[in-house]
């Protein structure tokens, strides 16, 4: 089982850095009328539900406005996403790479996400790679990567048969994907493809780290494909 990171993985952070931005801001800004100052790559591997919480509490909403608000921002940020004009670029390597785990008869390929279910669909679907999923473990129901890793690394031993937890394979581009999976006992692949370095992703713990997402002889070994 290979379960695969959106942002900074499978797509490009650098183009999509002002979607990123707005999705939050526009949201918030419409359930509680303040804009907050979001830099998205301040929450590289964190979950939207956390990211959101954090930001209305950086606008000084106490923990009880923070619980009521939460909510409806989820709600609208998958709203004003879908609407909105985007760019949606694959980090290099990416089609490829899905193309040949897809033919591989040992493998089953999923989706591992701080997105919400919406906002990942609608990534996957205008990069056109949705296809290549058969599993998707997003984040709505989530306040850490941790729980959500730990959850979708079970579902995937108990219905595929694994016979452990390092039969599924995690792939992220942030130190806190490779953790989580680190902490879920399962292989952690780290990318280079995001804000972090093959040193930064090594020192984080990864089993293996690549410099990207390209279908190279040594990715495909690491992967099991070949």
């Amino acid at each position: 089982m290979v379960l695969i990171d959106i942002d900074g993985t499978l797509l490009s952070t650098s183009r999509t850095q002002e979607s990123e931005k707005r999705r939050y801001v526009e949201a918030i800004r419409d359930v509680v009328g303040v804009e907050p100052h979001v830099v998205p790559s301040r929450f590289a591997g964190m979950v939207d539900p956390q990211i959101c919480k954090i930001l209305l509490a950086e606008l000084g909403l106490n923990n009880d406005m923070v619980t009521e608000s939460l909510p409806n921002v989820l709600t609208r940020m998958a709203e004003v996403y879908c609407k909105m004009q985007k760019e949606v670029v694959l980090n290099l390597g990416v089609r490829g790479l899905l193309a040949v785990l897809a033919t591989s008869p040992r493998h089953v390929v999923g989706v591992l996400t701080g997105n919400l279910k919406a906002i990942a669909e609608e990534k996957l679907t205008r990069a056109d790679i949705r296809i290549y999923f058969s599993e998707l473990f997003c984040a709505d129901n989530y306040f850490d990567r941790k729980s959500l890793v730990e959850d979708a690394v079970r579902t995937c031993i108990t219905k595929y048969g694994l016979s452990s937890n390092r039969d599924v394979v995690i792939v992220g581009d942030t130190p806190l994907d490779i953790e989580a999976a680190n902490m879920s006992h399962s292989t952690s692949v780290g990318v280079a493809s995001g804000v972090y370095s093959t040193v930064q992703l090594s020192k984080a713990g990864a089993a293996q780290v690549y410099a990207s997402m390209k279908p190279t002889r040594q990715l495909l070994t690491g992967l099991g494909v070949i």
